[in-house]
C-alpha cells in the first residue's frame, strides 16, 4: 500500500461499511453525508483496484479481497487508537515508572509525601531514586536519565519546567550541652567554633561562606562529608556546629538531642523545586502536584 496517496480517513470508512453493510448506516456513524460515503467508497475502489462492496439484496456486501483487508484495516485502527489514548494520561490506571532525583534532605523530608500521594493518586506507578551528584542533574534531565528532580538548583538551563513547592532557611544546630553554646548563639560564638559542613560537586549551599567573605569574615570548617544527613548525628557527638537547611534540622532535633539556633549571619531564604523537561510536560503529573 502506498500510504502516501491514501488518506487515512478513508479507513476509517472502509471499517464502518463493511461492518454496517449499508453507505446510510455508516454515513450515519461517521458524521457524513450519504454522497460523501459514496464519494469514499469510489476513491478506495481506485486505491485498491477491487470493487471491495457489491450492492445486494442483503445491502452492500464485501468482495473476498475485501474481507481479507478488513482484519487488517480494523487493528490499524485500534493501534492508532492506543496512540491516542497514551496521550489521555490516566493516574488511576497508569503504570508509569518515574525516575527522579531528590537529594538526602529531600529523601527525609519531602519524600514521604510525595509517597503518599502518589500512593492515592496513582496506586499501579512506580518509583526509582537516582543517585546523582547536584552537578548531574541537568544533563540528566536533558538527556531522559531522570524524569524529575526536586530539591535546590542554581543555573537551571530555561528547557527546564519548574514548580516551587516551598520556600526554608537555614539553621545552626549543635549539641546539647555544647560547652560554649548555650540558650544563645551569637556571632562570635559561631566565628570561635569549629565547623562541620556539607560538601559536594556542584553543591549550592556555599552561601554560608559566600556571606561571611562578604563581611570580611571566615569560619573555622573542620570537617566536610558528602551526605547532609550525616551532619546531626555527627555534630550530636562532638563539639562542633553545622549549618544546615531548616527542614532537616528540624527533622532531626526530634530524634537526637541537639539545639537548634537561627544564624548569626543573613543567609535568606532559598526555594525548593521540582523540575521536569519540556518534553515529559504532559506526562509528569507529579509536578503539578502541590508537594
Amino acid at each position: 500500500m502506498e500510504l502516501h496517496k491514501l488518506d487515512l480517513n478513508l479507513l476509517k470508512t472502509f471499517h464502518a461499511i463493511h461492518r454496517h453493510h449499508n453507505l446510510s448506516a455508516a454515513a450515519v456513524e461517521l458524521g457524513l453525508t450519504q454522497p460523501a460515503i459514496s464519494a469514499a467508497l469510489k476513491r478506495l475502489r481506485t486505491h485498491f483496484s477491487n470493487p471491495l462492496f457489491v450492492r445486494t439484496a442483503h445491502g452492500m456486501r464485501p468482495t473476498p479481497h475485501a474481507d481479507s483487508m478488513a482484519i487488517k484495516i480494523a487493528r490499524a485502527l485500534d493501534m492508532l487508537r492506543e496512540v491516542d489514548q497514551a496521550a489521555t494520561f490516566s493516574r488511576a490506571t497508569t503504570t508509569v515508572h518515574y525516575r527522579i532525583y531528590i537529594n538526602d534532605v529531600g529523601m527525609l523530608v519531602m519524600m514521604p509525601q510525595v509517597l503518599k500521594h502518589v500512593s492515592e493518586q496513582a496506586p499501579n506507578a512506580k518509583i526509582s531514586i537516582i543517585d546523582l551528584r547536584p552537578d548531574e542533574v541537568v544533563e540528566a534531565l536533558d538527556s531522559g536519565e531522570i524524569d524529575l528532580a526536586i530539591g535546590y538548583f542554581l543555573g537551571m538551563p530555561n528547557w527546564a519546567r519548574q514548580q516551587t513547592l516551598h520556600k526554608t532557611s537555614y539553621v545552626c544546630a549543635v549539641r546539647t550541652g555544647h560547652p560554649d553554646i548555650g540558650d544563645s548563639l551569637s556571632l562570635d560564638q559561631y566565628l570561635r567554633a569549629k565547623h562541620a559542613m556539607y560538601s559536594t560537586s556542584g553543591s549550592p549551599h556555599s552561601v554560608v561562606d559566600q556571606t561571611l567573605a562578604r563581611m570580611n569574615l571566615t569560619r573555622d570548617v573542620t570537617l566536610r562529608v558528602p551526605r547532609f544527613p550525616a551532619l546531626p548525628f555527627l555534630i550530636a557527638r562532638s563539639d562542633l556546629i553545622v549549618t544546615i537547611p531548616e527542614d532537616l534540622g528540624l527533622a532531626f532535633s526530634r530524634l537526637i538531642d541537639i539545639k537548634l539556633f537561627p544564624p548569626p549571619v543573613p543567609l535568606g531564604e532559598f526555594e525548593i523545586k521540582q523540575y521536569w523537561h519540556e518534553r515529559h510536560h504532559a506526562e509528569i503529573w507529579l509536578s503539578r502536584q502541590p508537594g
